[in-house]
């Protein structure tokens, strides 16, 4: 016995000696046989074998469903040192006696090594997320769906499905761990639905009476309509609570639409007057204003309820005036106007009945006052209608004149007293008596002394320097446009200008008439259609006697009282001796109106007007005593040029004998023009003053004739 165990252990000892530096027999890492390999030997081969096994496909199953990934895509690592030290160690722990057990295990059973492998969290569980989208599904819950007839039905609940991601991994790494290739199960769990067939039932009739018929939304007498069609996509499921709820979103944006057209500020009631001249209330509006949120839910929960008329929140709030006191002052303003009011004054009389005072009353409203309107009477409209009565009464003040006439200083319009309606006191007294409820004025009447007399004339001293001179050409003129010049010279020339005093053409030239002698010539005039033409008119050309008039007031430095344009640039009147581009002034002498030239006289010393025409030139001068002004001009500023059609224009006439034609326009370029002056006095200056015209452009004009006039003449006919 002693001999046997003696054997024993020396056969054990060569067992251990003979794998000295080499994996025990009967040693395997997943089935990998291992045994008498040195550590390098069998850490090549367990490298080369999982290296393979990596880049096999595993198979992963769902039901019937498969898919494959390899382990290398999970992200699965091999420790082979690690490996293969437990390899090493097998067999070498313990005491001999507990080493030589292991040897024989090894041999008899084999001895299996848990292999250091580890897995990739990220790359396991996206390479697993790449194909769970096959695999799972969420949960949908039942909602309501309506039918082509409009009624509501219900989609059923669909249960969902999720991975496991943690229990698939788990089972994954088993399979890695041995090497295995048998197929690995997706683990997934159900998701069931919140909202179920079940839950959503009972809400069904709910839901068809919420929108079986159009929703009418109402404010006041504001009605809309909404189709039910429009209705259904508004109903849904709460999940919490698996009951309808109504989606306020597009309700909201419907309300505040419809806020737009309800939201207004207040108007306070007012008085206006009816078609029957009587004062009436215009009825107050209370202010709107749609409470949004209020609205909504108002129209929801109706919805939720089966109601289809649902009235928006409306906040009103009172006007400051109210109808009351309208009709309160309209009885007031009645027994203000239907009395009227009766006028007189020292040689006369007259009324202002209830319409002339309605014509010009106000109306004031003053909102939380004790009294929200007050009346009165507007000034300017009682000035008209009392100057009515002051244009019949009236006689203006005439001031002495004086006319050099033979070379003599002469008394040419002697002068008188005028007299004239005080209309600033009478309007004062009338709005007085009007809000007073007084029936009656009196007006005053005031005398109107002359400021010049008669016999001031011996006092009259006047220089002969001369202040300013202007000359225009008229030579190529037709006789009667010449003699219209030359008469309208005559009747103007030698009128004096007091110190202060103004000059207008109209009051000294008189009316332009054939009694006065004036012919028939060519000026412009409207043509009806908001423009100008050139026709026959009764004094054509005394407007060239204007404008070189107004050339001389120009130039010896007066200021003008007032001036007109021509619509159009006639050459003539803006060329030498005096004349610029734009230095030019239309008159237009009639019986009831006129268009004027007056300049005032600023010299403080006497000044004259004389006019000269010698039948190619008419010149005009202001004589005077020269106060040493000094007049500065720069070249005048010209802009906007429109260019003249070149077309020739024919108009009928019927002043002009039958098939006679005459040229009484020429083309001409429009402009706008800018004079500036300045006037010095001694250094200083005294006046600064612009003339701006803008002329239109002119055309070729021919008049043809039409009728049995009598021939006019031939020559320039313009203006």
């Amino acid at each position: 016995v002693v001999l046997f165990v003696a054997a024993g252990a020396a056969g054990l000892g060569l067992y251990a000696s003979s794998h000295a530096g080499r994996v025990y027999g009967g040693v395997h890492v997943a089935g990998l046989d291992l045994g008498g390999l040195s550590a390098a030997d069998a850490r090549t081969r367990l490298d080369t074998h999982f290296a393979a096994y990596a880049q096999t496909p595993l198979t992963f199953s769902s039901g019937e469903k498969t898919f494959q990934l390899t382990p290398a895509q999970a992200g699965a690592r091999l420790d082979s040192a690690a490996t293969i030290d437990r390899a090493m160690a097998w067999g070498r722990e313990g005491s001999f006696w507990d080493q030589s057990r292991a040897w024989a295990r090894a041999l008899l059973r084999g001895a299996a090594i848990v292999p250091v492998i580890s897995l990739d969290p990220v790359a396991a569980r996206s390479s697993i997320a790449a194909i769970a989208p096959d695999v799972v599904r969420p949960a949908v819950d039942a909602r309501l769906a309506f039918m082509a007839s409009g009624e509501p039905e219900i989609v059923p609940d669909v249960t969902g499905i999720h991975l496991d991601y943690a229990a698939t991994t788990a089972g994954l790494s088993e399979r890695i761990a041995a090497f295995a290739s048998d197929p690995v199960p997706l683990i997934t769990h159900e998701d069931p639905a919140q909202v179920t067939v079940a839950s959503l039932t009972p809400d069904l009739p709910v839901a068809n009476a919420a929108v079986d018929a159009p929703l009418t939304l109402s404010a006041g007498e504001m009605v809309w309509h909404i189709p039910a069609a429009s209705l259904r996509p508004l109903i849904g499921v709460d999940p919490a609570t698996s009951g309808l709820l109504i989606d306020r979103r597009p309700i909201a944006a419907v309300v505040e639409t419809l806020a737009s057209e309800v939201n207004r500020e207040a108007a306070d009631a007012a008085i206006t007057v009816d078609g029957n001249g009587r004062l009436a209330v215009v009825p107050a509006v209370a202010a709107a204003r749609v409470e949004v949120d209020a609205s909504v839910a108002a129209i929801a929960d109706g919805l939720l309820n089966g109601e289809h008329d649902i009235a928006l929140v409306v906040d009103e709030t009172p006007a400051a005036i109210s109808d009351d006191m309208a009709a309160a002052a309209v009885v007031r303003g009645e027994e203000l106007l239907d009395p009227g009011i009766t006028l007189s004054w020292k040689g006369g009389g007259g009324v202002l009945d209830r319409g002339d005072l309605l014509r010009a009353l106000t109306i004031h409203s003053h909102p939380g006052a004790p009294e929200p309107f007050t009346f009165g009477l507007d000034p300017d409209l009682v000035r008209e209608s009392l100057g009515v009565y002051a244009a019949e009464f009236d006689i203006p003040v005439q001031d002495a004149r004086w006319r050099i006439i033979d070379g003599k200083i002469q008394l040419a319009v002697p002068e008188s007293k005028g007299r004239e309606i005080d209309l600033d006191r009478g309007i004062q007294s009338v709005q007085t008596a009007f809000l007073e409820e007084k029936p009656a004025v009196e007006l005053e009447v005031k005398t109107l002394l002359p400021r010049w007399k008669g016999s001031d004339g011996s006092a009259i001293t006047l220089g002969d320097d001369i202040l300013g001179e202007g000359g225009t050409w008229y030579g190529d003129s037709s006789e009667a446009r010449r003699r219209n010049v030359e008469l309208a010279s005559f009747y103007l020339t030698g009128w004096l200008v007091p110190p202060d005093g103004v000059f207008s053409y109209a009051d000294s030239i008189g009316l332009i008439t054939e009694e006065n002698g004036f012919l028939t010539g060519y000026g412009i005039i409207d043509d009806g259609n908001g423009g100008f033409t050139t026709a026959p008119v009764v004094g054509g050309g005394i407007c060239q006697v204007s404008t070189t008039l107004y050339q001389a007031a120009f130039w010896a430095g007066l200021p003008f009282e007032e001036r007109h344009q021509h619509p159009y640039y006639l050459r003539t009147y803006g060329e030498a001796v005096s004349g610029l581009p734009g230095l030019d002034a239309m008159v237009n002498i009639e019986p009831d109106w006129q268009i004027d030239m007056k300049f005032r006289n600023t010299t403080g010393r006497w000044i004259a007007v004389v006019l000269i025409p010698d039948g190619a030139m008419i010149y005009a001068r202001i004589v005077g005593t020269n106060p040493g002004w000094e007049v500065v001009v720069p070249e005048p500023t010209i802009s906007n040029e429109v260019k003249a059609p070149t077309q020739m224009i024919y108009t009928d006439s019927p002043e002009l004998p039958l098939g006679q034609e005459r040229i009484v326009e020429s083309a001409q370029d429009g402009f706008d023009v800018r004079i500036d002056r300045a006037v010095y006095d001694d250094g200083k200056l005294i006046l600064e003053d612009s003339v701006f015209s803008s002329f239109a452009p002119s055309r070729n004009t021919t008049m043809r004739g039409t009728g049995a006039g009598t021939e006019i003449g031939t020559g320039t006919e313009i203006g």
